[in-house]
C-alpha cells in the first residue's frame, strides 16, 4: 500500500500488472494512485484504508470480479461505500447489456480500455472534484444534514431524505387520517442514453428534469432523486384527477425539452406510476413504494411515456365521478359506489350514445337506439322522481 501523502488517492483495480502500471503512470503526478489486482484484494483495500476517494475497476477479474465489487460497496451499511465514484473499466468485447447492468448496479461512469491518457486524467479529475464537494459538505453538522437530504446535482431531496419524510408522512396520515399518492419515475431508456453519450450529457438530463420537476410540483409535496434516473414524490392531499393531471403534465413537459447531441437533437420520455394506498398500522413507505412500482412497470411495459394510476381508496365521495372514473372501478371490482352514481354516469353517457345512434347505419349498431331510448326514459323518470312534490290543500 502507498505511503500516505497531500494528494488525492485513487483505487486502481485490475488483474492486468501491465494496465495497473498504465494507470498509474498516467494519474501519479497528480494521485497517489493505491494498485489491487481482483476484488477481493481491493475490497480488503477500501475496508482498511478510509483516504481512498475513487475507484477505477475492470469487470473481468479472478475470486471477486468487477459487479462483486462493486455490490459489495453498494450493499454496505457505510454511506462512504454506498456514494463513492466508481468508474468502470470496460474493454472493446463489452456490450451495452454490459455497461447497463454496471449502471444498474450503481456504477458512476465508464472509460474504454485502451484508454485514451487524457480521457482518464479527466475522469480522475472529475470524480475526484465531486467527491470533494461532498466530503466538504460533511464538514460541520449542518452541512452533514444537507448532503443527507439533498441531491447536488438536481437540487431535488436525496434517497435518504425521502425515506426519512416519507416515513414522517406516513406517520403523520396514521394520526391524522390524512391521505398522500406515491408517485415514482423514471427516465426511459437512461442507461442507453448514458451509454451513448457519456456521463456529462447524462447529467444535463438530469439536472434539467429535475427543473421540471421542480416547477411542477407543489411546495407541500415532497419530491426526490432516490437513483441514477429514478425520482419519488409524495403528493399530499391530492385526488386521483389532480393526481394524473400533474403526471400528463409531467410528460409533456419533459418531452419537450431539447437536448444538443452531436448534431441532432434528443427529447427524453418518462415514465410514471402513482398508488393511492389504503394506509393500515402495518404500512411502511418501502412497501407503499414497492406497490406503487408495479404500476411504473405497467406503463414501462406499455411502450413508455405513459402515466399508469392505481387507487386502493374505498371513499371515491371526494373523486368527480366521471366515465373514466367508473370504468376504473369496474375494471377493479369496486362497483358498491357506482351503484349511487348511476343517474349523473347516465347523463354523461346520454349525449354520446345519442350521437353514435343518431349516425349508426351498421345493423351491429342499431340496438345502440334502442339502448338510447331506454336510457332517455330512465332519466326522465329519474328526474322526475327527484322533483319535490306539491303540497296539495
Amino acid at each position: 500500500m502507498s505511503e500516505k501523502t497531500d494528494k488525492p488517492r485513487i483505487l486502481a483495480v485490475d488483474d492486468s500488472r501491465v494496465m495497473r502500471k498504465a494507470m498509474t503512470r498516467v494519474l501519479g503526478k497528480d494521485y497517489d494512485v493505491v494498485e489491487a489486482n481482483d476484488g477481493e484484494d481491493a475490497w480488503t483495500i477500501l475496508t482498511n484504508d478510509t483516504d481512498i476517494q475513487v475507484v477505477f475497476t475492470d469487470l473481468s477479474m479472478p475470486y471477486l470480479d468487477g459487479f462483486g465489487l462493486l455490490q459489495r460497496m453498494r450493499d454496505s451499511e457505510e454511506v462512504r461505500f454506498q456514494d463513492m465514484p466508481v468508474v468502470i473499466l470496460t474493454g472493446k468485447d463489452d456490450d451495452d447489456e454490459t455497461k447497463e447492468r454496471a449502471l444498474n448496479m450503481g456504477a458512476s461512469d465508464f472509460i474504454t480500455k485502451p484508454f485514451d491518457s487524457v480521457q482518464l486524467r479527466a475522469r480522475a479529475k472529475t470524480h475526484i472534484n465531486l467527491e470533494q464537494t461532498s466530503k466538504r459538505l460533511s464538514e460541520t453538522s449542518n452541512k452533514l444534514e444537507q448532503q443527507a437530504t439533498i441531491d447536488e446535482l438536481t437540487g431535488l431531496g436525496g434517497r435518504r431524505y425521502f425515506w426519512k419524510a416519507g416515513e414522517e408522512s406516513l406517520s403523520h396520515a396514521r394520526r391524522h387520517g390524512g391521505q398522500f399518492i406515491v408517485l415514482r419515475m423514471d427516465i426511459d431508456d437512461f442507461n442507453t442514453i448514458f451509454i451513448a453519450n457519456g456521463k456529462l450529457f447524462a447529467d444535463r438530463i438530469l439536472r434539467q428534469t429535475g427543473a421540471v420537476l421542480t416547477q411542477l410540483v407543489r411546495k407541500e409535496d415532497m419530491v426526490a432523486r432516490i437513483g441514477l434516473a429514478r425520482f419519488g414524490m409524495l403528493l399530499r392531499d391530492t385526488d386521483i384527477d389532480s393526481a394524473m393531471q400533474l403526471g400528463t403534465r409531467l410528460t409533456e413537459k419533459i418531452n419537450a425539452v431539447d437536448f444538443e447531441s452531436g448534431r441532432h437533437i434528443l427529447n427524453i420520455t418518462v415514465s410514471i406510476g402513482m398508488l393511492e394506498p389504503l394506509i393500515s398500522e402495518d404500512s411502511t413507505i418501502e412497501s407503499l413504494v414497492a406497490e406503487t412500482e408495479k404500476y411504473l412497470q405497467k406503463a414501462i411495459e406499455a411502450g413508455g411515456n405513459q402515466v399508469v394510476i392505481k387507487s386502493l381508496r374505498k371513499d371515491y365521495a371526494r373523486t368527480k365521478m366521471d366515465i373514466s372514473t367508473a370504468l376504473r372501478l369496474i375494471e377493479e371490482g369496486d362497483t358498491e359506489f357506482l351503484e349511487q352514481q348511476i343517474l349523473p354516469l347516465t347523463r354523461q353517457l346520454y349525449p354520446l350514445l345519442a350521437f353514435i345512434a343518431g349516425h349508426a347505419e351498421s345493423e351491429l349498431l342499431k340496438p345502440l337506439q334502442q339502448l338510447k331510448l331506454a336510457l332517455g326514459q330512465y332519466e326522465e323518470k329519474m328526474a322526475h322522481a327527484e322533483k319535490p312534490k306539491e303540497e296539495t290543500g
